[in-house]
């Protein structure tokens, strides 16, 4: 399985909860105008049991409030699912399984077939870019093996600039494409000199690529349109 094979973009980010999954909602929200848009998040930590005893998984039941295609398959949009909130390969450790790529990509393939040839896939990752899979593989080595190009998610927070790096660089060494860079004010950071300076500093560095800065709290979500032609734009 290959990027020319399907459509789609690999969400990733530099840390744990800077907002991936609220970046693929307004991800699909937008380009569900045009097309049909599908997700798939290949390994969901911290879900919950319903009535029935099935494990629900949170980033799942957020995204099926937006206008993503459901193929009907819940395991196939969540392959695996676990109910500690901690890392994929100790979350699978605990639960006496292994994650397999093969699987997933299995998974996905299926989801994007039902979603159709015009349709394009969401896959979001757990973690950053190198949240540990098991003892030997990371999720850019999923990356890789799926072969999205990758929409990275980044805060203006203090420090962003050297995650930032570090994942882009990260992507590099594996021959992962970046598609385009979301700068998330999730923790409602204040918008001192600090903030602009790493909000234009990430953005320069990354230009041409496509360039989404999301405010605290915004519905206006402004420019997520014309990011999004950018980034499909350049997987044609």
């Amino acid at each position: 399985m290959n990027s020319a094979e399907l459509k789609g973009f690999f969400i990733t980010g530099t840390d744990t909860d800077v907002g991936k999954t609220y970046t693929c909602r307004i991800l699909a929200e937008a380009l569900s105008k045009t097309v049909k848009v599908t997700y798939v998040k290949p390994v969901q930590t911290g879900c919950t049991r319903n009535q029935q005893g099935d494990l629900q998984a949170p980033d799942f039941e957020y995204m099926l409030q937006g206008p993503i295609y459901y193929t009907g398959s819940y395991h196939s949009h969540v392959p695996y699912r676990f109910e500690p909130a901690c890392s994929p390969h100790l979350a699978a450790r605990l639960a006496g399984k292994e994650l397999s790529l093969d699987h997933i990509a299995h998974c996905i393939q299926w989801v994007a077939g039902e979603n159709g040839q015009t349709g394009w896939v969401l896959v979001e990752g757990a973690g950053g870019v190198l949240a540990p899979l098991n003892a030997s593989t990371t999720m850019v080595d999923l990356m890789g093996r799926l072969g999205f190009p990758v929409v990275l998610v980044t805060t203006p927070k203090l420090g962003t600039i050297n995650h930032t790096f570090l994942s882009i660089n990260a992507l590099r060494e594996k021959g992962v494409a970046l598609a385009g860079v979301v700068m998330n004010n999730c923790l409602n950071i204040p918008e001192d000199f600090i903030y602009k300076d790493n909000v234009e500093t990430v953005k320069n560095a990354t230009a041409p690529l496509p360039f989404l800065e999301l405010p605290f709290n915004s519905s206006a979500r402004i420019g997520v349109e014309k990011f999004c032609d950018g980034l499909t734009s350049r997987r044609h």
